[in-house]
């Protein structure tokens, strides 16, 4: 999943935001200049307009002042390489006389591929460069360029940044690793910054400052021992149901994902680098943008498709004079006439430099000029046409984040539920003695899991979750764990991987179903059965079989295709039709293949987590 790049920044009201811009934006074209892997050449401008800095780079200067010393600026910097197009944008906003932002810098990064498909850009490095120029901040909390360590002391300030409503910013919080040092963690967890600088601020706490600050948490929001945990913007301590928008990677896929450089130094693997960026440059691209900030962007876009007045000479009479001096060069020819001739006829299509022709020309300019005018008009008009979709889809994207969070607070409801009732049933069936309802201990292996990457982790995690681990087994791990951050990054609520969880759970039951009890039907037969007594889900979310087209192209076919062990298949690899749906659908559409073994290994195995694979509909 590709996601762009937004950081806002807002700096001590004596600064000056747009002197700053341009300060850092030529700071780091030098530098670029200086990058012998760079084909950029040149590093300043003047003034507004667009100006070529290289054969693969453009740079587009907006400015524009206001009343009450407002004044605006855009910087968009464009640059094609073999990888494809990238685009760092940075505007600025001066306004002393603002009650609220009155010196902000935000920056923005895009990418396309060759092939016009996104790719997601890097953090440009003129953000870090800013950040370690100046301090900026997003409400209360510091925008910072590199990991803070957090004292006891400073364990109230923190908890004050995480609680803070008005940041759009993350919070990453990394708790301490038992035995080891805190520089030693710090030095890595920096690592993991590079993609998220300017989206989210990391702080590293120390051991005492672990359990103050976990006491000041509570049970819902405390980070485990060795955790990192990203805590994305209002945050409501105490509420489990929100406590889940704030994901956790655990001391485990910590410690998997870590590895040395080539100096030795401790350094985080390039998936939990993406993997932690994704959530905290999301919520800063979805946020709602400030008033002031969008009225500005708007400001400088519609100054960039204004076309550029070219002042009209005033006409000059010629004297006599200037006519012997014409006829005198016209009869020796000068070396400037045969170009003139040639403009002329590419211009009017003549061939004499007559007044005809002069009055091609200007019928041409003119023709140009009301050409010019009428795109301008249409520029204009598809602006505020951007403009309303723009606010709808705002409506529409807080609309649909008030739909998702109810949904995921159903489900919960849902599953609660259906826990009792099997702990219901199984208190009637087995304690027929007693009159009193005790409700059980929830298991580790019942309780839900926050993103499908816990659930990557509980399916290689054989201490916690050998009961699972018996009769369901994860083939794939790497590519699980791809599969797992694109979905979590669409799905921060956790819904699909709580209905995933669900499945596993259907899957081992229904093996020991048939080990243990002596089923012989397959899983859809198991879930349509009344005489069993695992736990089963809505069988219309079961697939039993894929369409003919589907099994009968071999390009689909290769996709379905997930590895196993070769006792289950010499070719150590089998076709995998059967799946499981969730039932929230979206563009995302993700979904379980698994191959069940139950003569002969007496497991199932999970041979894909991830989005749709590709179909005649997909197509």
């Amino acid at each position: 999943m590709a996601v762009g790049y937004r950081s806002i920044l807002r700096l001590d009201e004596r600064e000056d935001a747009v002197r700053i811009a341009k300060e850092q934006f030529r700071s780091w074209l030098v530098e670029m200049v200086r990058d012998p892997r760079k084909t950029i050449e040149l590093s300043d401008w003047n003034g507004p307009g667009t100006v070529r800095l290289g054969p693969n780079s453009v740079l587009t200067v907006v400015e524009q002042v206001g009343e009450d010393q407002l004044t605006r600026l855009l910087l968009d910097y464009v640059e094609t390489n073999d990888d494809g197009t990238w685009t760092t944008r940075l505007y600025a906003t001066s306004a002393p006389g603002s009650r609220r932002l009155k010196q902000v810098l935000w920056f923005e990064g895009e990418g396309e591929r060759r092939d016009g498909s996104p790719v997601q850009p890097g953090t440009p490095r003129v953000v870090r460069n800013t950040l370690q120029a100046v301090d900026a901040y997003d409400g209360s909390v510091p925008v910072l360029s590199e990991p803070r360590t957090v004292g006891v002391d400073d364990v109230d300030d923190l908890v004050g940044f995480i609680e803070d409503t008005h940041r759009d910013l993350s919070i990453v919080v990394a708790a301490p690793v038992p035995g080891v040092p805190v520089a030693t963690w710090a030095k890595a967890v920096a690592t993991l910054t590079r993609d998220a600088i300017g989206c989210a601020s990391f702080f590293i706490l120390e051991p005492d400052a672990a359990d103050a600050l976990n006491a000041q948490l509570g049970a819902t929001h405390s980070i485990p021992m060795g955790a990192v945990r990203t805590f994305v913007p209002r945050v409501v301590l105490g509420d489990w149901a929100d406590a889940r928008r704030h994901r956790i990677l655990t001391a485990r896929t910590m410690s998997q994902g870590l590895d040395t450089d080539f100096r030795g130094e401790p350094r985080f693997s390039e998936r939990l680098i993406r993997t932690i960026a994704i959530t905290p440059r999301l919520h800063l691209l979805e946020a709602e943008m400030a008033a002031e900030l969008t009225r500005t962007v708007r400001v400088l876009q519609r100054e960039q498709i204004k076309p550029e007045a070219t002042p009209v000479p005033e006409p000059v009479v010629a004297s006599q004079d200037d006519v012997a001096v014409d006829v005198a060069v016209a009869e020796f020819g000068p070396s400037w006439l045969g170009k003139l001739k040639g403009l002329v006829y590419r211009i009017a299509g003549r061939e004499a430099v007559d007044e005809a022709a002069l009055q091609a020309i200007a019928d041409r300019f003119e023709q140009q000029e009301a050409i010019v005018l009428v795109a301008a008009n249409n520029a204009e008009k598809l602006q505020v046409e951007r403009e309303r979709l723009e606010d709808q889809v705002a409506d529409l994207r807080r609309q649909l984040e008030a739909e998702q969070l109810e949904r995921a607070l159903a489900e919960v409801e849902r599953r609660d539920a259906e826990k009792k009732a099997r702990s219901l049933e199984r208190w009637r069936a087995e304690r027929a003695d007693k009159y009193t309802y005790v409700e059980e201990q929830i298991s580790a292996s019942e309780s839900d899991p926050v993103s499908v990457s816990e659930i990557v982790e509980r399916l290689t995690d054989p201490e916690n979750f050998g009961d699972i681990l018996k009769y369901v087994e994860l083939t794939d791990v790497d590519k699980a764990i791809d599969g797992a951050d694109e979905i979590d990054a669409a799905d921060p609520n956790g819904t699909y991987a709580s209905s995933f969880w669900e499945y596993v759970l259907v899957l081992r039951d229904y093996v020991a179903e048939c080990v243990e009890h002596g089923f012989s039907g397959n899983l859809h037969m198991y879930l349509n059965s009344a005489d069993v007594h695992g736990r089963k889900c809505p069988a219309h979310r079961h697939k039993a079989n894929e369409s003919d087209t589907v099994q009968n192209n071999a390009r689909m076919r290769r996709e379905r295709t997930f590895p196993v062990p070769t006792e289950v298949n010499p070719a150590g690899a089998v076709f995998m039709a059967t799946h499981f749906a969730p039932t929230h659908r979206d563009q995302n559409a993700p979904r379980m293949y698994y191959a069940a073994d139950v003569a002969k290994t007496k497991k199932a195995y999970i041979g894909y987590i991830g989005v749709h694979l590709s179909n005649t509909r997909t197509n």
